[in-house]
């Protein structure tokens, strides 16, 4: 063990025995908060990227916990469905039949149902491909691996991730189905969720693990909840593998008790895992920013904002700037057409006004950067916060970040100041508050501004997800759809002035509010992937 002390909830080691990690294994960052003690060991999470792991950890790993009694006929039966429910997935994402199959982790029930499907399965636990990791591997040996509840019981993961990156065809699948701390039954039984054991060193959100996925150089994700089906007689055998500790022997007590005829009938039970579906990517060695600008009757401010564009320097980072043009009436396809012959612009042309979400989705077909920043052309935001907006996410810390034109509730009637229209802004702010409570309410969430244009995502965070709005509904939809698929966003200040109707701005008191209501509604229950995402339409719906 550590000795350690905590100040402030920060840990300061005063000595190391054992396994001890003093930076996040994702971001490196060095600042770790302690939570709370799991079987002895303290629990750390990173300050920046959220990511939670033992900290000193085990020094080997434990069986504690895995089911390993399949001899009751209606346990197999059970748990054949859901590994066939997890290759299927597997291969409507890959498109894989058959081929040579790594499997880390599970149990002879996925091994089993892996061969009857024609894999070519070699099948190992974590710490068994951990003490082979170093060994001579064939590279792009495997069509496809599935890390199944393993990927958090090793000593290090993202060593492993990039040792199976290695292991895949450049077409390989990577299935990684973990424990999530999003999951409904880690919200709703928090420090007493099972998961928190010795066991497992890391305990990962959706976020966090996509994060880590793509610093080992894995892309296109694909994450569902995996709503396993369950029995009460598999509940009861599960319980007998956990610590004897009072509210299991309790569960187990209430279960010995259910009537004989419902112990074999399947269920499904809240989830505590997700199953994320990744494929190895091509890593660059210069991350590109793709600044997407939808621009329509903005003569006044297009170049002074082009000549701000075309000057700004990130360093280690490549810009492009994509301008979607919505045919203007006052001249500004014209200053549009002036920067056509550019190399580091796109122009893009539209026969006819259709909206901002509409410009901006004709923007992301076309951009090819690594992270995707959305801009106006009306210089209501300033691109100077572009360096502290981009920092968390070159850094792995976040996949979603917001720049919040408030972050103080005490000053969210400032966020605009019509000058030339006093009640008007009071009335605009009114509708600002009236729809943040509503989005908060709905999708459980504690946001200041998530309908800010400054949004910056990985342009991975996209893949499987189509949109629709083409208005100023957009920046509902596309916040609602990151959120659901898993991406929790991180919100910093940053400068703004809202300028008035006199000055250009285009959103409609009346048309406007309607559409953003119906946003708020459809997308919360709607299909989450579109059909060519490669997974069934049921996860998609489900996905929180």
């Amino acid at each position: 063990m550590v000795a350690f002390t905590a100040t402030r909830k920060k840990l300061q080691f005063e000595t190391s025995i054992g396994h001890v990690h003093r930076r996040c294994p994702v971001c490196d960052c060095p600042e770790l908060d302690y939570e709370f003690i799991v079987d002895n060991y303290p629990v750390c999470v990173c300050r920046y990227c959220t990511l939670m792991f033992l900290n000193p950890q085990p020094e080997r790993h434990s069986d504690s916990g895995v089911l390993k009694d399949f001899s009751d006929s209606g346990i197999y039966d059970i748990h054949s469905a859901n590994a066939g429910e997890r290759l299927d997935q597997l291969r409507e994402y890959s498109g894989v039949e058959q081929g040579k199959l790594l499997l880390i982790g599970g149990d002879e029930v996925l091994e089993d149902e892996s061969r009857r499907r024609g894999f070519d399965v070699t099948r190992m636990s974590a710490a068994e491909f951990e003490d082979a990791a170093t060994r001579d591997w064939p590279e792009h040996e495997f069509e496809a691996c599935v890390l199944f509840s393993s990927l958090q019981t090793m000593q290090e993961p993202l060593s492993a991730l990039m040792t199976i990156r290695r292991l895949l065809k450049p077409h390989g699948t990577l299935m990684a189905v973990c424990p999530v701390l999003d999951s409904r039954t880690a919200r709703l039984f928090r420090s007493s969720w099972w998961e928190f054991s010795k066991r497992n060193r890391y305990y990962f959100s959706r976020d966090t693990l996509q994060s880590m996925l793509l610093k080992a150089g894995f892309g296109d994700p694909i994450i569902v909840p995996d709503e396993s089906a369950v029995s009460l007689q598999y509940m009861r055998k599960k319980l007998a593998t956990l610590p004897p500790r009072l509210r299991y022997r309790m569960l187990k007590l209430l279960l010995s008790l259910s009537p004989g005829f419902l112990r074999h009938r399947a269920f499904r039970f809240l989830h505590s895992r997700a199953a994320l579906m990744v494929r190895p990517k091509i890593m660059p060695q210069t991350p590109v920013l793709s600044v997407i600008v939808p621009v329509y009757n903005e003569r006044a401010t297009f170049v002074p904002l082009m000549e701000a564009l075309l000057a700004k320097e990130i360093n280690g980072v490549d810009v492009e700037i994509i301008l979607v043009e919505s045919n203007s009436t006052d001249g500004t396809r014209e200053q549009v057409l002036g920067y056509r012959d550019h190399p580091r612009v796109t122009v893009i042309l539209e026969e006819r006004p259709q909206g901002k979400g509409h410009a901006v989705r004709n923007g992301l077909k076309a951009a090819t950067g690594d992270i995707i920043l959305i801009q106006d052309a009306d210089l209501e935001y300033d691109i100077g916060d572009y360096d502290g907006l981009l920092e968390p996410i070159l850094n792995y810390q976040q996949n979603f970040v917001i720049g919040s034109r408030h972050l103080s509730r005490g000053r969210v009637w400032k966020i605009r100041q019509f000058n030339d229209a006093g009640g008007l802004a009071a009335l605009f702010n009114f509708g600002h508050m009236t729809f943040l409570g509503l989005f908060n309410l709905i999708y459980q969430q504690r946001l200041n501004d998530p309908f800010s244009m400054f949004k910056v995502f990985r342009r991975e965070c996209l893949y499987g997800l189509s949109f629709e709005c083409n208005r100023f509904d957009f920046d509902f939809e596309i916040a609602i759809k990151l959120l659901r698929k898993g991406y929790k966003p991180l919100e910093l200040p940053v400068n703004y002035r809202s300028r008035s109707f006199k000055e250009g701005k285009k959103v409609s008191m009346f048309r406007d509010p309607l559409t953003w209501l119906r946003a708020l509604v459809k997308y919360r229950t709607s299909p989450l992937y579109s059909n060519t995402a490669g997974v069934g339409r049921r996860a998609g719906a489900d996905q929180e």
